[in-house]
């Protein structure tokens, strides 16, 4: 029977992270995608990076991950493609004004003093293709962006293999066994490994993941659509990535075309990842009126990818209170990507003994067993 000292399931940015983070602490690492490394919502996503949250350790968790990923390329060899173009949250309710106003001191108590306010003007120099005539205001950090979730992916992967870390492709978990109330072996499509720590990574399916090992993961999947244009020159290479927070609807620039999109938010949960055209033509209604140049863009592209949603839309990280080397990271609610160069930091240097980087105590599985909730609310 092969062992491995922490085995990973999922192959995202998180589980790789985590690879890459454990590997460099000497431990024995083996990680398990039942399909192919970062090709299910990591590979999915929209790219952003980005600090404005509303809750305080959702803001420190992203400080870290901004550092990691302005090292990365030195770090892992491979370039992260971090373009700092900034953030842009568009306001046209006065309860946004006071809230975003409100946050907008958290965060400049956080260090994050770069953020700020800016009126309707300045977000039209800053967004051109915006309709900015019922626009209140806004806050824009220009230390926020964009960067490649192909690339950060595989620069973790690389790194984690060079340092004799284990990923495999195409091998499913399908049982974990434990005595004692603790871990002791899992079951996969290619035969048993004994392990004491298994790591949920698995994005949308980690309440399956869950299910397999007798723990509740509270993780439910929806499903979310992005559009990408063809040749666009209404919207700049240095355009923000832009949200106008009322109905969720956001682009930014992609290639040379912008990526765009928007939840629907009456959309029950389900597995469901084929694209529905006719969501399409309401995103563009919107579009019609928030950005009217890019409702007349050509379509090139467009695919549609799961996020993975908890109660009070926070990850879910540590140990889970009811199975002895059972951890999880993941419920990231959308921001599974730019959150995990820290999540993998910070883990790994919990299970190994050392002080994390940032703390993760607000994150911990057992808050909803303690009723300790507190909801993100910038949740896109």
């Amino acid at each position: 029977m092969r062992t491995a000292e922490v085995v990973i399931a999922g192959g995202g940015v998180v589980g790789c992270a985590l690879a890459y983070q454990l590997g460099r602490r000497g431990a024995d690492v083996l990680l398990l995608e039942r399909g192919q490394l970062g090709a299910e919502s990591t590979g999915k996503c929209a790219g952003g990076v980005r600090q404005m949250f509303s809750h305080a350790a959702n803001v420190r968790l992203q400080k870290v991950s901004l550092r990691l990923l302005q090292e990365f390329e030195v770090e892992t060899g491979m370039d992260p493609e971090l373009r700092q173009v900034g953030y842009l949250f568009v306001l046209t309710e006065p309860a946004q004004v006071a809230d975003l106003r409100a946050q907008l001191r958290l965060w400049h108590a956080e260090g994050v003093t770069e953020a700020r306010w800016v009126d309707p003007e300045e977000i039209q120099r800053l967004s051109p293709a915006l309709n900015v005539e019922d626009v209140l205001g806004g806050t824009f950090c220009p230390s926020d962006g964009l960067a490649s979730p192909a690339g950060v992916t595989q620069g973790y992967v690389s790194a984690a293999r060079r340092l004799g870390a284990r990923l495999e492709e195409g091998v499913a978990l399908t049982g974990v066994s434990h005595n004692g109330g603790r871990v002791r072996q899992v079951e996969t499509t290619t035969g048993p490994v004994a392990t004491e720590l298994l790591l949920c990574c698995a994005g949308a399916w980690s309440g399956e993941v869950g299910r397999l090992a007798g723990a509740e993961v509270p993780v439910l999947p929806y499903r979310r659509h992005v559009f990408v244009t063809g040749p666009f020159a209404a919207v700049g290479r240095r355009n923000p990535m832009t949200i106008d927070l009322s109905t969720a609807f956001y682009f930014h620039p992609e290639g040379d075309g912008v990526l765009f999109g928007m939840s629907d938010r009456d959309e029950p949960s389900s597995f469901r990842q084929e694209v529905d055209w006719a969501w399409l033509e309401q995103v563009v209604a919107v579009a019609a009126h928030r950005a009217p140049p890019l409702a007349a863009a050509g379509l090139k592209t467009a695919w549609a990818g799961l996020y993975e949603m908890t109660p009070d839309h926070q990850p879910l990280l540590g140990p889970h209170p009811n199975l002895q080397g059972f951890w999880c990271a993941c419920g990231f609610s959308g921001h599974g990507f730019m959150q995990a160069p820290a999540v993998g930091l910070a883990l790994a240097q919990m299970i190994t003994g050392e002080a994390p980087a940032v703390d993760l105590s607000a994150f911990t599985p057992a808050r909803f067993a303690a009723g300790r909730l507190e909801s993100e609310r910038n949740v896109i």
